[in-house]
Order: C-alpha cells, then structure tokens, then sequence
C-alpha cells in the first residue's frame, strides 16, 4: 500500500494518503518519502512518480504556525508560499501538506465548492489553526466534512505538565484531552484537541483515520520515534 484514499462520497471530491511502501529513498528515509525540504535527494523522484494527481505536487513551507494561504493559482515550485494550512475553490489544484507525526487533516464542504489541507502540530492546534481554515474557507461549519489523518496517538506522546497546563489555561475544555499514567507523566491526545475544537465551532462530519503513526514503523514515518526521517503527503483537490 504506497498510497491510499479516503472517500467523501463526492465525485467531486479527490484525496490521497501517502505511507512509506514501495518508494526509491534509503534508510533513514525509506522509502516513499515525500519530504523535499529534507536531506534526502530521492524525495522529488517520489513525489513525481505520485499517480492520478492533476499536476506535479508543490508542498508549502510548513511553519508550525496558524497561516492559511488560499491557492487561486497553483504555486510553482517547493517552498514558494510558506504556511500550514492552504485551501482552494479552483479546480484541478491540489492542497498538500507534509506530515511526520503531526495530525494531517483534509476539509470540503458539502457542495464540493472548496477543499483544505491543514498541517496540525501542537503549535498550530495551539494557536487554533483549524478554525482559522475554517473561518477563511466562509461555509458553515455544519457544512463542513473532515478527515483527520495518521498522526502519533497519545500513548506514546509524552508530554510535560506546563504543556497541559498552557492548553488547559487557554481552553479548559481540553482538559480530557490529557491522560496521566501510572508514573505520573502527562500525555497529549492531538486527534481529541482538534475533535474539541472542531466539535465548538459546531462542525459535525469528522471521520478518523485509526493508525498511529509512532506504532506503525511498517507504514509512517515518526519524527518523535525515529529522529532523523521522511515525511508522508495528505493531498486533496477538486475535479
């Protein structure tokens, strides 16, 4: 499985999930990666052997902030807008965002009229880049249909008590999205900080991927796991 989709149940409506199967880099990026701001020389090679897209893909510079760049012209090379989080109302434009444990998550909405593609670090959930996305896409969030990608699940994401404490003090919702174990050490559940988020801003469709990617070596690269390595595309477009 190199790549896999997930269905809006739109015709409209195209995505893409890379994994790390069947691609040409070498350990430590092995071997589908798709990370092009990187070390590794083969990771171009990949993302133009990327089959059923519309064009060749071009990747933000990701910031692990909370800038939303809307694309009315597809950017023409790697690196030339910088922002985690990018949408678009044209067609044949693909939206794609890099990930290595961070939450990818893709959005349309129900009339297929615009999709996104949001990078979300902690950094970026912190500094509410979902609903930033959302407020800049101007459809109503009950209109709204997400998919929230691979990512690292909260078991092995350890985490220290100002971490929680600096969510917590912005949001006490959040508070059920930490879990302290048996040794007294926090974790962070990234997925249920934006389910939060998504859920008080009144979206309602949120479907889930259920891998994690720290546990699943076979399939994702983890930058939490493994230090040094590649990175995986969400993309999506309209057709």
């Amino acid at each position: 499985m190199a790549t896999f989709t997930y269905n809006f149940n739109n015709k409209s409506i195209k995505s893409l999930q890379t994994t790390r199967l069947h691609g040409k880099s070498q350990v430590p990026y092995d071997s589908f990666n798709m990370g092009v701001f990187g070390k590794d020389t083969q990771a171009q090679a990949n993302v133009r052997s990327l089959k059923n897209v519309p064009h060749d893909v071009v990747f933000m510079q990701q910031e692990h902030g909370n800038k939303v760049v809307e694309y009315k012209h597809q950017p023409s090379q790697h690196g030339e807008v910088c922002a985690d989080a990018c949408f678009t109302r044209q067609k044949a434009i693909v939206c794609a965002i890099l990930t290595a444990d961070c939450l990818p998550v893709l959005i349309v909405d129900e009339a297929a009229t615009v999709v996104a593609a949001v990078h979300c670090g902690w950094r970026g959930l912190y500094a509410d880049i979902l609903t930033k996305t959302i407020a800049k896409m101007a459809i109503p969030a009950k209109n709204l249909c997400l998919w929230l990608g691979p990512c690292i699940s909260y078991k092995p994401y350890v985490v220290d008590a100002e971490f929680r404490q600096k969510f917590v003090q912005k949001d006490k919702r959040l508070a059920h999205c930490f879990y302290r174990d048996k040794k007294q050490k926090w974790h962070a559940d990234l997925k249920k900080i934006a389910l939060t988020q998504l859920h008080g801003i009144g979206v309602k469709s949120i479907a889930q991927s259920p891998y994690c990617t720290f546990e699943n070596k076979q399939l994702f690269y983890s930058y939490r796991r493994d230090g040094e390595t590649g990175r995986t595309a969400s993309l999506i477009w309209l057709c």
